[in-house]
């Protein structure tokens, strides 16, 4: 999960004396690395050595000339400690942007360097960030239009992609794409041997513009051909409807600003409508904002439940609460849905949920990412991420790494999406329709799965 913090960066001095041999009008601009450094030093929970994050920079330096097709040897770092390794780099970075010239602008290198120095830590919540990529996300944060597309969430599977979700309102779903569409090409091209990022990549464009999808759709023999014009595109946080059988169905899309206050909002409509058991389709959320986890905990949980437990560099171990009563009646049965892109916030959600034996998940594990993370402004409009504490379940699990094991494993396969038909969601009511059944016979709920027996083993809150 992420929040991002405004913290003026501190001056970067370039003495002459770091560049040896060459003079200061010499020196390439290496200062965006050096800042990606010095927070990477100082913020990041794993408190790492500086001088294997200059190592590293030097490597995305090496990487990045070798892509462009440039040859030219950088040699290893021999330093004895991190002022003697920004020297170093430095020497090196300069003769990367001597050899590019032409070919890879200094802002290519530095970028280069500043991802491989991020990435050198492998977790989930470390990385560099483009300036694109960071607007984009500061808007959809805020639940402006992130981006000009067609308004779907695209699955891939097996190198086939799908129509996910077609949101409400958007350009695909007025001409008429659906959800489990098989996207076969775009604009006459098959998307036979793409990435998701290249398929998604061709579907966005500028405003105004038209893609041309071709799809399989379930029931249907021959291809459909969809054109769609594009327009900026606000990811909805939250979706809902009552199901046939009265079971409520809410997809909680993104903790962003303000999403809790909207779930709280859907659960308390579906409630007036007397469901009798609800879905709670967190596939798919990448995490967001801890404020809107904890604000989202309290619509399910009992006050005084623990949520999580943060370990921090700073503050050491801190546990998070609910302070306020569920909005959903603890009579009404409730059961999570969960994938491989059910992370974060996400994650620790639903771990809550299970532990306190309020929910059973259904799906498959989850992606084994949470931390939680600060993201640094740096020069030129690009950001880093940092991860700057850890995050335990109810139960002291670390999931970083590991993810979130579901009750009822059920995978969405190829042959289920080529039907049409949702065998996650599937699952997801038949555990509701058995814990149903279960309550009417007077069983009290820790009795129905086995995971409910873990919620009287909670250690106590700090």
């Amino acid at each position: 999960m992420w929040r991002f913090v405004a913290r003026p960066a501190a001056a970067v001095c370039l003495a002459a004396a770091v560049l040896l041999a060459l003079s200061p009008a010499q020196a390439a601009d290496a200062s965006l690395v050096f800042r990606v450094v010095e927070l990477l030093r100082d913020e990041h929970v794993a408190r790492p050595d500086p001088v294997q994050l200059y190592r590293a920079a030097v490597d995305g330096l090496r990487q990045a000339l070798q892509q462009a097709g440039i040859t030219t040897p950088l040699a290893d770092l021999f330093a004895r400690g991190e002022d003697h390794a920004r020297e170093q780099f430095q020497l090196r970075f300069d003769q990367a942007v001597r050899a590019a010239a032409g070919r890879l602008t200094e802002r290519d290198l530095q970028f280069a360097a500043a991802r491989a120095a991020a990435a050198s830590l492998r977790d989930s919540h470390t990385g560099f960030i483009t300036p694109e990529r960071l607007a984009e996300l500061r808007r959809q944060q805020q639940n402006e239009a992130a981006f000009t597309g067609i308004g779907i969430l695209l699955l891939s599977k097996d190198g086939r992609f799908y129509a996910r979700l077609v949101f409400s309102g958007s350009p695909a779903q007025r001409a008429g794409l659906r959800p489990f569409d098989r996207i076969v090409a775009i604009d006459g091209i098959s998307t036979e041997g793409m990435t998701a990022d290249q398929v998604s990549s061709r579907i966005r464009g500028p405003q105004g513009t038209q893609v041309t999808l071709t799809v399989q759709r379930p029931g249907q023999p021959g291809p459909v051909v969809v054109p769609i014009v594009r327009e900026p595109i606000v990811v909805p946080a939250v979706e809902h409807a009552v199901l046939e059988g009265g079971v409520g169905y809410v997809r909680f899309g993104q903790f962003n600003q303000g999403s809790s206050a909207r779930l709280a909002r859907a659960v308390a409509e579906l409630q007036q409508q007397g469901i009798r058991g609800l879905v709670l389709d967190l596939r798919g959320n990448p995490g967001g904002f801890v404020s809107e986890l904890n604000r989202v905990a309290e619509l399910f949980l009992p006050r005084g439940s623990l949520v999580y437990t943060l370990e921090s560099r700073e503050e050491g171990r801190r546990s998070y609460v609910t302070r306020s009563g569920p909005v959903l009646d603890t009579s009404v049965p409730m059961v999570v849905l969960v994938d491989d892109d059910t992370a974060s916030a996400a994650e620790l959600l639903s771990a809550a949920l299970r532990d306190h034996g309020r929910a059973p998940l259904v799906g498959v594990r989850t992606a084994g990412a949470v931390l939680v993370s600060v993201t640094f402004p740096l020069p030129g409009g690009a950001g880093l991420s940092v991860a700057i504490a850890r995050m335990l379940t109810p139960r002291g699990e670390e999931l970083e790494g590991r993810g979130l094991q579901p009750d009822a494993e059920v995978d969405l396969t190829v042959a289920d999406l080529d039907r049409g038909f949702d065998s996650q969601l599937a699952k997801g009511r038949e555990e509701l329709a058995r814990l149903a059944r279960q309550s009417r016979a007077g069983a009290p709920r820790e009795t129905t799965s086995a995971l409910f027996k873990r919620a009287a083993a909670l250690p106590a809150v700090p």
